[in-house]
């Protein structure tokens, strides 16, 4: 298997066409072609099925296409260490967060790294805390700020928890149960929840107060389409409080005086090995780790080396 190979039959399964593969790779059809066929003949295996429709890829081209993107984001990331250690730090940095993990801490690390490091190109990704852990595992991430439950040691990542987030639930400031005080009054009610209820926290606090699962559940991932659901809809939304105190002055919505205590979320970084993480990623690690431990002190040193 060849890197060139490799970055053909990429290529091709993201475009679905060999021109538009050939286009971005700057290399011309039948070489492209040539190369997916020595690959298919190394392999003994078809990963492109040609058709009237256009290019699809087959079972194996998709074990294939899935495992070769890491290599060409670690290849990719080995060139850009190496540019590190010739010089000045100019290569990329992705972060992924969820709509509830960012902070003033997280706002302000981030600042404080870019007059640092003027030159890395800083790309912030916004997805669902369940994508965050497929984006880290597929180098398509360097670093996350999840809210994703504790058992996170058999995923190969490294974890360090940073800080927790008090939860509310709310309602529209008219909604027929806006006087509830316990979970018990809200059964049969519909609920908005950002990820599916075995994920949230939502699903573990009932559970431990013994209130039977809602029937009636949206999930949705889109923050602004989320807080347009609650303070139009029925439902019950579950906040973390920085968001909804943030949102509440341009939402009809009231938060819920519920006696029970509910689940706070906590906040954790995750990264890969410290072998393999870039030193740009090792440098925001510091930054972020440091901001929520000494948020009153510059850092100089970190829990990252290199």
């Amino acid at each position: 298997m060849k890197f060139h190979q490799l970055r053909a039959i990429v290529a091709i399964c993201e475009s679905g066409s060999i021109q538009e593969a050939s286009r971005q790779l700057h290399i011309s059809q039948p070489a492209l072609s040539k190369a997916i066929k020595e690959l298919e003949a190394e392999l003994g295996v078809p990963l492109l099925v040609r058709s009237n429709r256009g290019i699809t890829v087959t079972e194996y081209g998709e074990r294939l296409v899935k495992r070769a993107r890491m290599v060409l984001e670690e290849v990719r990331r080995a060139r850009e260490e190496i540019d590190t250690l010739k010089g000045v730090m100019d290569g990329k940095l992705a972060i992924g967060v969820s709509s509830v993990t960012p902070s003033h801490q997280f706002v302000t690390s981030l600042n404080r790294y870019r007059k640092r490091f003027p030159k890395v190109q800083v790309q912030i990704i916004e997805l669902r805390p369940s994508k965050l852990l497929e984006g880290l595992r597929e180098g398509q991430l360097d670093l996350v700020l999840t809210s994703l439950p504790e058992a996170r040691s058999s995923d190969g990542f490294h974890w360090i928890a940073l800080y927790e987030q008090a939860t509310v639930l709310a309602v529209r400031k008219d909604h027929p149960i806006r006087h509830a005080r316990s979970l018990s009054e809200l059964k049969g009610q519909d609920w908005l929840l950002q990820e599916s209820l075995e994920q949230s926290k939502v699903g573990q606090m009932l559970n431990e107060y013994g209130i039977a699962s809602p029937e009636n559940i949206i999930e949705c991932a889109s923050v602004v389409l989320y807080a347009e659901l609650a303070a139009s809809s029925d439902a019950i939304s579950y906040w973390s409080i920085r968001v909804l105190e943030l949102a509440q002055s341009l939402l009809n919505l009231e938060r819920l005086q519920i006696a029970e205590s509910l689940p706070s979320m906590n906040i954790s970084l995750g990264c890969r090995d410290q072998e393999l993480m870039t030193r740009e990623a090792k440098a925001m690690a510091n930054e972020l780790v440091y901001a929520y431990t000494n948020p009153d002190v510059s850092n100089s040193n970190g829990l990252f080396s290199g």
